[in-house]
């Protein structure tokens, strides 16, 4: 099967489920937040959780994420391509015990060509935003290089399906008004081919606010630190302690429906290097639709864009379904 049949195979399987839970429509009782982060394929390593990672209420989440990116940067002696699709399909669940959430994740990850290209192509030049260099490069390929100082650090090519780095962590509600929360994740990914690979964990701290008395303003402000023990050709270059936090904010439209925006950003993923996709923080903004059914699911359909160029991928469609 080949990379488009598999992702259109993949959303086939995520709208059945979703459909299943759309009911008529609930109050908004909980904030405004999208399950996003970095996914870069060379920011795999870092464990940088999701927005709304293991929130409160036993349940489960599914969620796909459809990146495309585009990298082409040179400068002095060093020269970087990264040109490709990956599709990461991950399933959440989550126990709760009174203020205590425990929650495991395991993500399934397919890299290839993709079929994007021409499309990102047009959605740029429809909104005047640039093209990474895609026009400069063959359409639809998979190839991720790295030369430094005349020698390859890598060179990786051609498709995978394997299973990323597993993450599991715990979460208490209640603490000074907010959410504490600390992730531990696995290597058990494959670090040779940016496919995971990394041991490291996270904490951080989450506050959700309205603007409103009625709540139809509302959304989710937080900030913590990475810790990680990177593995494969750039383990020298990574760096092991890497602050994020992120920002969201949403407006309901209706009780079922809310319209908004959200922004994540983290520092620098890399050392000792020139290029500003190594060298500079990473910025991504996710806008899009959230729905909440009164049996309790909730769909997520957002895009998300590299507010801070090269660092993150140029274009991502997230779609995900909680109950």
């Amino acid at each position: 099967m080949n990379f488009s049949l598999r992702a259109l195979a993949l959303i086939g399987a995520m709208l059945g489920p979703m459909a299943a839970g759309a009911a008529d429509a609930q109050t908004v009782a909980d904030p405004f937040v999208f399950s996003a982060f970095n996914q870069a394929t060379l920011a795999r390593f870092a464990p940088l959780p999701a927005a709304g990672t293991g929130v409160a209420g036993a349940g489960g989440r599914i969620q796909l994420d459809w990146t495309t990116e585009t990298v082409i940067a040179r400068s002095g002696g060093e020269d970087l391509l990264l040109d490709g699709e990956i599709l990461r399909l991950a399933l959440q669940y989550r126990w709760q015990l009174d203020r205590l959430t425990l929650w495991a994740e395991a993500p399934l990850l397919i890299t290839g060509g993709g079929v994007l290209d021409r499309s990102i192509e047009n959605w740029h030049d429809w909104f005047g935003l640039p093209n990474g260099g895609r026009d400069q490069i063959e359409r639809d390929q998979y190839r991720y290089r790295y030369v430094r100082d005349g020698v390859t650090v890598f060179d990786i090519d051609g498709s995978d399906t394997a299973v990323g780095d597993l993450r599991a962590g715990a979460s208490v509600c209640g603490v000074l008004g907010g959410r504490a929360a600390a992730m531990l994740q696995l290597p058990t990914g494959d670090a040779d081919r940016f496919l995971g690979g990394a041991l490291g964990g996270a904490a951080w701290y989450e506050r959700a606010y309205a603007l409103d008395a009625a709540r139809r303003w509302s959304g989710v402000v937080a900030g913590g630190v990475a810790v990680a023990n990177a593995d494969g050709p750039m383990q020298d270059q990574a760096r092991s302690v890497v602050p994020f936090g992120w920002i969201s904010l949403g407006w309901s439209v209706t009780p079922a429906w809310s319209l908004g925006a959200q922004f994540y950003g983290h520092g620098p993923l890399y050392d000792d290097s020139k290029l500003d996709p190594l060298s500079k923080g990473g910025g991504q903004l996710s806008f899009g639709v959230l729905y909440r059914s009164v049996r309790g699911g909730r769909v997520q359909l957002a895009m998300q864009e590299d507010v801070v160029i090269e660092s993150s991928p140029d274009f991502v469609i997230e779609l995900a379904y909680d109950w």
